[in-house]
């Protein structure tokens, strides 16, 4: 390339720390790749491990017990951009969990067999055998490393039965994945676990597994798991938990059926969603007060993502995202159909949106429908790429 003046310009000696700069600003991974194959020196200057910031959040297609292709969709809102990613580490399992820049893999041939998988770097850890009691439900989990931009040094995987019915099982599995440690899962109740995420999982990675089993276990025979007793999964009555900065809050989603404001009212981007609220509160009993956001310093002027079955991710807020602000995924009837002739036909089918909840102003808006046919039936997740292992 030549300057106004005439003279080249030899893009391949751009100082390291300028190349560093711009990669750092791009919003998603796939461009970040991109950015990176442009030429040798590039590469060089921006080495792929060394990238530990947040990109933009991609929303993942949920998986079903019988697809175990090992191919992965997901929906990039910076770039309006579908990837289909194949991961051979995932032929033969079901996407079993979704956390921060991993999935978790469960074998269809041997449900007690786990893999945790990076999809960008295709890299995989096989997990332990998952303990005999998860025999015979479908298991889900998920990853609780929740600063992709940090050291992570360990990454704690959750998983948990959910049966038929709803009804939590009492069982949660707890491993930490470290280079200097191959320990097992840790099993505690259920019903005590998930408002002391941050504590046990300090403890799981202070301490091994079978130090936190056993003080689990003498915690029940005294207690009678007394404390924080309730049969409550990942998003029951609505409910997603929050873990943030060591404390663990609970997000209740309440939303009202269409068919209380008239039948299923048309949305665009912009839009107002009035039937759709959210409420923090400091306990997963249905019957539990609200708490005001002023309440929970943690997550002021942080951005919450919110995704069915699943706890929720806590971002600073970048990349177009408000901070204040919890951002989720609804179905709603889409915009009214306009044909060549500029008369109005009639509502299409219920689409997928991504909605933004102000926590100040208590307001649900529209951002965007999502493009394509999402599949109505495998709803989205929230995802935070990474290239950290």
């Amino acid at each position: 390339m030549e300057t106004a003046e005439g003279s080249a310009v030899d893009w391949t000696r751009l100082p390291a720390n300028v190349l560093r700069s711009v990669s750092g600003r791009l919003a998603d991974p796939q461009d970040f790749v991109r950015f990176r194959s442009a030429c040798p020196a590039w590469r060089l200057a921006v080495p792929e491990d060394g990238h530990r910031r947040f990109f933009h959040p991609w929303i993942v297609e949920s998986s079903d017990l019988d697809d175990d292709s090992g191919n992965v969709l997901f929906y990039s809102p910076a770039s309006g951009e579908y990837h289909v990613i194949h991961v051979a580490a995932l032929e033969g399992k079901r996407v079993a969990g979704y956390g921060t820049g991993l999935l978790l893999g469960i074998d269809t041939a041997d449900e007690l067999s786990a893999v945790l998988v990076n999809p960008l770097t295709a890299e995989s850890a096989a997990a332990p055998r998952l303990p005999e009691r998860f025999r015979g439900t479908p298991v889900y989990g998920f990853a609780t490393d929740y600063d992709p931009a940090g050291d992570g040094e360990a990454v704690v995987a959750v998983v948990y039965d959910r049966p038929a019915g709803g009804q939590a099982r009492g069982s949660v599995a707890l491993w930490r994945r470290r280079r200097d440690a191959g320990a097992g899962w840790a099993t505690v109740p259920a019903q005590t676990f998930w408002m002391r995420m941050p504590q046990l999982r300090a403890r799981l990675l202070a301490h091994g597994p079978q130090v936190v089993e056993a003080e689990e276990a003498a915690i029940a025979a005294v207690n009678g798991h007394a404390h924080g007793h309730v049969e409550w999964i990942p998003g029951m009555r609505g409910a997603h938990v929050v873990e943030h900065n060591g404390h663990a809050r609970v997000l209740v989603r309440l939303e009202q059926p269409a068919a209380v404001i008239g039948g299923g009212v048309a949305v665009k981007p912009g839009d107002t969603l009035p039937r759709v609220s959210f409420e923090l509160r400091n306990t997963v009993d249905p019957e539990g007060d609200a708490v005001e956001w002023a309440s929970a310093p943690e997550l002021q002027g942080k951005v919450i993502l919110q995704s069915q079955d699943s706890i929720c991710h806590v971002l600073p807020a970048s990349f177009g995202l408000s901070g204040n602000s919890v951002y989720f995924l609804s179905w709603q009837r889409q915009e009214v159909v306009v044909d060549e002739d500029g008369g109005v036909g009639d509502c299409e089918p219920f689409g997928y949106f991504l909605c933004r909840w102000d926590v100040i102003k208590g307001i649900a808006t529209v951002v965007e429908k999502l493009p394509g046919d999402w599949d109505r039936q495998k709803p989205g997740r929230w995802f935070l790429p990474t290239f950290k292992y």
